[in-house]
C-alpha cells in the first residue's frame, strides 16, 4: 500500500507538466529544528502551589522548582525527548467538588461547618492527590493535563496503550498543536477524572464509617478502579450541565468528554507498549493516513460502500422513534415512582396517570403499569423489595424490572434486571412535601431494541433522568443521557458498538431533547479485522462525511480526523501520534496545506496534475492516496 517516494521532477515527467494549483511553481521548506516548551494544568480543588519536578528520560536530567501556581508555569524542554513530570501540592486538603456533597462524615468533624454530618459542596476534605505524567516533547508548545488518572497511566507505563484503546491520536492528557475546543475538552476531561477519583475516595470513606464494613480507603488512584472513577466522573458531567452554577462551557464539548470517559473507563487487557524514537521528518503519519484511507476509501470524499452501509443501518435503527422509546421508559418510571410510592406515602391501590393504569401494591412494593404514554404502548412490571438510603449516592432504592415500550416503528424490551432510583436535594426524601425535591433516576438493565425493516440492537443500557429546578424556577424532568453497549445484528452485519447520548442544553428548552451522541463501532472492514470507527455529533449525520469529527483505528494506530465542507471547498485536519498532524485543503483540483510536527511545518501539501501529495524539503514527493 505504501507508495514509493519519487522526486518531483520524475513524477512530472510521468504525468506531464504542472504541480500544486496547476501554476507550475513549488515552494519547499527549509529544514529547521524548533525549540519546545511545556505548560501544565490541574483541576481547581487542590492548591496549585507546590513542588514541580521535570525529568528528561533521554538524558536523565532532573529539575525541581517551587511554584506558586502550576497552572501559570511554562518551562523549556528538549525537543523530541520523552519527559516525566510530577507535581506535589503544598496542601494536604482539598474542597468537595460536588454540588450534591461528598458523603457522610464522623460526628464533630471540624471540616463539617454546618454540623450536618456531611461534607457539603466546597467544605474541606482531608485528602491529597498525586499528579504525574509522561509525555513526548513535540516541537513548539506542549501542554500536560495532570490528574490522578494520568498518574496511574504513568506509573504503569500505559500512555501509549490507553491512547490506542481510547482511539486518541496522542495521550488524552497531552496537547501539542490544538484549537480552542481541544484545550477546553482536555481541561474539562481532567476536571471530570479528578472529580471521579475524589468522589470514589469519599465513597470509600463513607463506607468505612460502618464498623462492620472492611472497606479499604484508596490513598492513591488504582488501575483496577478505572471503571469506578469513570462512573463517578459521569456525575461531574451531569452536575455541571444541570446546575445553573455549573460550567456551561461543557455543553460545547460534552460529547467528546463523555466518549473519552467511557473509553478510559472501559480500557481492558492493557499492557505496556514500547516507545518509538521519533525523527522530525518521519513519514509515519503519512503511512497511517494511507493505511486507513485505503480501508475506509475516504479519498473518494465518502465512506466505502461497506462502511457507509453499516453506518446508515446503525443510524436508521437508532433513529428518532427508537430514541423516544428509551425516553418514554425513563419518564414512565420517574413519573410513576415519583407520584405513587413511599416517596409521598401513597396508599396501595389502582391509579391513573396520563393514559396509564398503575396497580400499586405494598410489602413488598410492586407496580403493574399498562396503557399509553406519549403515544407509546407501555407494559411494565416493577418490584422493589425494600427502600434504602445511601449517603453519598443519594437516597436510593433498588429493584427489578420487566418492560415493553412500543412506538410507531420501534420496540424496546427490558428483561428482569437491576434498577436503581436515587434522590438528592432534600434532607428527608420521605417527607410529605416533595414539591421541591430534585433527584436522579438511574436505570441499568439489559435491553433489546428492534426497528421496523432493520436489525436488532441488544446489550446493556445505563440511563439517567434528572429532576431539577431550572433558572426560571420550574421543576422539570429530562433524560440527561444514556450509555448503550452491545451489538447490532442484521442481515448485513454483526457489529459491536458503544453509544453515549447526553442532553447537552437542558436549560434552553426542557420540552425538547437536544441529545449529543458519541458512537464507537468495532467491525471488520474491507479485509481489516481490527478496524474501529468513532464519531461525535448528531446521530442522523453519522453516515455523512462532509462535516464530521471521527476517529479511525487500524493496526493499533489511531487517527483523529476533522472534516469540513463549505461549498466546493474541503478541509481535513488529521491528528496522528506524538503531536503530528496534517492539514489538507482542497478546492477543485487544487490542494494546499502542510504536514506538521507540533507547531513546525515539515512539508507542503501540493498537487501534480491533480494528484495530491506531500512535497518534502529534499524535493521528494509522496502521494496521499
Amino acid at each position: 500500500m505504501f507508495k514509493k517516494l519519487i522526486s518531483v521532477s520524475l513524477l512530472m515527467s510521468l504525468v506531464g507538466c504542472g504541480d500544486s494549483s496547476d501554476n507550475g511553481t513549488t515552494n519547499t521548506l527549509p529544514v529547521m529544528l524548533t525549540s519546545s516548551s511545556v505548560s501544565f494544568y490541574i483541576a481547581p480543588w487542590q492548591s496549585t502551589a507546590g513542588t514541580l519536578t521535570l525529568i528528561n528520560d533521554n538524558t536523565g536530567s532532573i529539575e525541581n522548582i517551587d511554584v506558586a501556581n502550576i497552572n501559570d508555569v511554562t518551562l523549556p524542554t528538549t525537543t523530541l525527548n520523552f519527559h516525566h513530570v510530577e507535581f506535589t501540592s503544598n496542601a494536604t486538603t482539598l474542597t468537595c467538588p460536588s454540588f450534591a456533597g461528598c458523603g457522610r462524615t464522623v460526628r464533630n468533624n471540624p471540616n463539617d461547618q454546618n454540623s450536618n454530618r456531611r461534607i457539603d459542596y466546597q467544605e474541606v476534605m482531608d485528602m491529597t492527590l498525586s499528579y504525574r505524567a509522561d509525555f513526548f516533547a513535540a516541537p513548539g508548545e506542549n501542554k500536560v493535563y495532570l490528574s490522578p488518572i494520568s498518574s496511574v497511566i504513568s506509573d504503569n507505563n500505559l500512555d501509549i496503550s490507553i491512547t490506542t484503546q481510547s482511539l486518541s491520536a496522542t495521550p488524552f492528557y497531552h496537547l501539542t498543536h490544538s484549537q480552542l475546543n481541544d484545550s477546553l475538552e482536555a481541561e474539562l476531561l481532567t476536571n471530570a477524572l479528578t472529580f471521579g477519583v475524589i468522589l470514589k475516595r469519599a465513597a470509600d470513606i463513607e463506607a468505612s464509617l460502618n464498623t462492620a464494613n472492611n472497606t479499604v480507603v484508596e490513598q492513591q488512584a488504582q488501575l483496577a478502579s478505572l471503571p469506578l472513577y469513570r462512573t463517578f466522573a459521569d456525575r461531574y458531567v451531569s452536575e455541571n450541565l444541570l446546575n445553573e452554577d455549573g460550567n456551561q462551557l461543557l455543553q460545547s464539548v460534552v460529547g467528546e468528554v463523555k466518549q473519552k470517559l467511557v473509553m478510559i473507563g472501559n480500557a481492558s487487557n492493557i499492557s505496556p507498549l514500547e516507545r518509538d524514537e521519533e525523527q522530525l521528518h518521519s513519514r509515519e503519519l503519512l503511512e497511517d493516513v494511507r493505511n486507513i484511507i485505503g480501508v475506509a476509501r475516504l479519498q473518494e470524499q465518502t465512506y466505502s460502500d461497506e462502511l457507509k452501509q453499516k453506518l446508515t443501518e446503525f443510524e436508521t435503527i437508532l433513529g428518532e422513534d427508537s430514541q423516544q422509546t428509551i425516553i418514554v421508559l425513563a419518564n414512565v418510571l420517574y413519573d410513576v415512582l415519583y407520584n405513587f410510592s413511599p416517596l409521598n406515602n401513597t396508599d396501595a391501590g389502582v391509579y391513573n396517570l396520563q393514559g396509564l393504569t398503575i396497580n400499586y401494591q405494598q410489602s413488598p412494593y410492586s407496580w403493574a403499569i399498562s396503557g399509553q404514554y406519549d403515544e407509546h404502548d407501555v407494559q411494565l412490571d416493577l418490584n422493589i423489595p425494600q427502600w434504602q438510603v445511601s449517603g453519598l449516592l443519594g437516597n436510593k432504592v433498588s429493584g427489578i424490572i420487566s418492560a415493553k415500550v412500543i412506538g410507531k416503528d420501534a420496540q424496546l424490551n427490558a428483561d428482569v434486571s437491576d434498577l436503581v432510583l436515587s434522590f438528592d436535594g432534600t434532607d428527608d426524601p420521605f417527607s410529605n412535601d416533595q414539591s421541591e425535591t430534585t433527584g436522579q433516576l438511574n436505570i441499568e438493565t439489559k435491553v433489546s431494541l428492534e426497528s421496523a425493516n432493520s436489525g436488532v440492537l441488544t446489550g446493556d443500557i445505563k440511563l439517567n433522568a434528572d429532576r431539577f429546578v431550572t433558572p426560571f424556577e420550574e421543576l422539570v424532568t429530562v433524560v440527561s443521557g444514556f450509555d448503550f453497549k452491545g451489538q447490532l445484528v442484521s442481515e448485513n452485519q454483526t457489529t459491536q458498538f458503544n453509544l453515549q447520548a447526553i442532553e447537552a442544553t437542558p436549560f434552553i428548552n426542557e420540552a425538547t431533547q437536544n441529545l449529543a451522541f458519541a458512537v464507537q463501532l468495532i467491525t471488520p472492514l474491507n479485509g481489516a479485522p481490527d478496524f474501529q470507527f468513532a464519531y461525535v455529533g448528531r446521530l442522523n449525520r453519522l453516515a455523512d462525511i462532509s462535516n464530521a469529527e471521527i476517529a479511525l483505528r487500524l493496526k493499533d494506530r489511531a487517527l483523529e480526523i476533522n472534516l469540513r465542507t463549505v461549498g466546493n471547498n474541503i478541509n481535513a485536519v488529521i491528528h496522528g501520534a506524538q503531536g503530528r498532524w496534517l492539514d489538507v485543503k482542497q478546492k477543485g483540483r487544487n490542494y494546499s496545506g502542510g504536514l506538521y510536527f507540533g507547531d513546525t511545518q515539515i512539508a507542503d501539501v501540493t498537487a501534480v496534475r491533480g494528484v495530491p501529495g506531500i512535497l518534502f524539503p529534499d524535493g521528494t514527493f509522496e502521494s496521499l492516496f
